[in-house]
């Protein structure tokens, strides 16, 4: 009995449509808690990632820009060995 619920449960989930649309997306990367004279890279990451998120086609239809989905995302960098390496939290 349980495994018959359990293949009705995964037989729902699976026929249901999802649906995706555009974001309109506004990152910030906070740096504060680092003790670094680098902040291009930062404020490059944040260029980078805000351009990415609000230009990739995640559907194949069209919206327009008052449709698109608001967010905010905040990265806050922990850690950064000055080279390629970061700990952060979104």
């Amino acid at each position: 009995m349980k495994k018959l619920f359990l293949l009705t449960i995964a037989v729902i989930l699976f026929n249901i449509s999802i649906f995706s649309q555009e974001l309109n997306c506004r990152v910030s990367v906070n740096y504060s808690q680092l003790q670094t004279t680098n902040t291009q890279i930062f404020q490059s990451l944040q260029r980078d990632i805000t351009e990415y998120m609000n230009t990739t086609r995640w559907t194949d239809y069209t919206f327009a820009h008052d449709e698109r989905i608001e967010c905010n995302v905040m990265i806050t960098i922990t850690q950064f060995n000055g080279m390629d390496r970061f700990t952060s939290t979104i």
